[in-house]
């Protein structure tokens, strides 16, 4: 005997209200099994594992429209709708961890200052919307696979990101003022060792990545202010500088 549930046992059983569950037969989201002759609603176990599949594809992000679409058709291709959406949350990640990182440092600067520094926090969320700029998403898509891109919108790297912003700065600034010396100088010598010291630190645990940026860079294939400070005739002068330092290592 098959089991039928009214449309109050279904929004128990579900978790759905009763208001949402006549929406969708309005709009043939969800139709339920049959409707007595006195106009009440039953719903199957048919219909439970349709609720379930709304409920899912409501929580990865597909709208009403698109879940209507997904329902009555079966021409989706599915591959290339997950892996959409699955983009969609991971933006969404990188947006929530970098207000996060947004709301520390402000607790940080109030802590010590007693007044938020509406400046420096602005300045932060400038950095933070130039990695929204769909050219930089392109440039993203076009030469980091997915694991990289993930890895760079991770709350550590995003940290890690902000607080190095003014030692990049500092460090660019001052590779400038020595591009007229020779690269094994000491004074060069000198600041090619802190610039390894940093670029190992914030790309550690990815080497191999921090090697590909570094490649980006001297190509000049860097989104204008990603990088704060950055030139690429700089990079190209500390290159040769940091071959030097490293030939010296290995004699």
């Amino acid at each position: 005997m098959n089991k039928y549930w009214t449309i109050k046992e279904f929004s128990k059983l579900t978790g759905v209200t009763v208001r949402t569950l006549q929406y969708y037969d309005e709009e043939d989201i969800l139709k339920p099994h049959h409707k007595s002759d006195a106009g009440y609603r039953f719903y199957s176990y048919g219909d439970l594992q349709v609720i379930q599949k709304i409920n899912v594809l409501k929580y990865i992000g597909f709208n009403l429209k698109q879940i209507k679409t997904i329902l009555n058709t079966n021409q989706l291709d599915w591959l290339h709708s997950l892996n959409l959406q699955a983009k969609i949350v991971q933006d969404n990640i990188a947006k929530l961890n970098q207000g996060l990182i947004l709301i520390k440092e402000s607790i940080n600067l109030y802590s010590k200052n007693n007044e938020i520094e509406w400046q420096s926090i602005a300045k932060m969320l400038e950095v933070f919307k130039m990695t929204d700029n769909s050219i930089v998403k392109e440039w993203s898509l076009r030469n980091f696979s997915e694991d990289e891109i993930n890895f760079f919108n991770e709350i550590s790297f995003q940290e890690s990101r902000v607080e190095n912003e003014q030692l990049w700065i500092k460090l660019f600034a001052e590779a400038k003022t020595l591009m007229n010396k020779d690269p094994a100088s000491s004074e060069v010598q000198n600041l090619a060792q802190r610039w390894m010291n940093s670029a190992n630190n914030q790309y550690e645990e990815k080497s191999d990545l921090g090697r590909k940026m570094w490649e980006l860079m001297k190509s000049g294939d860097i989104p204008t202010g990603l990088i704060p400070g950055y030139e690429q005739e700089i990079v190209l002068f500390m290159d040769k500088a940091i071959e030097i330092l490293y030939s010296k290592k290995l004699m």
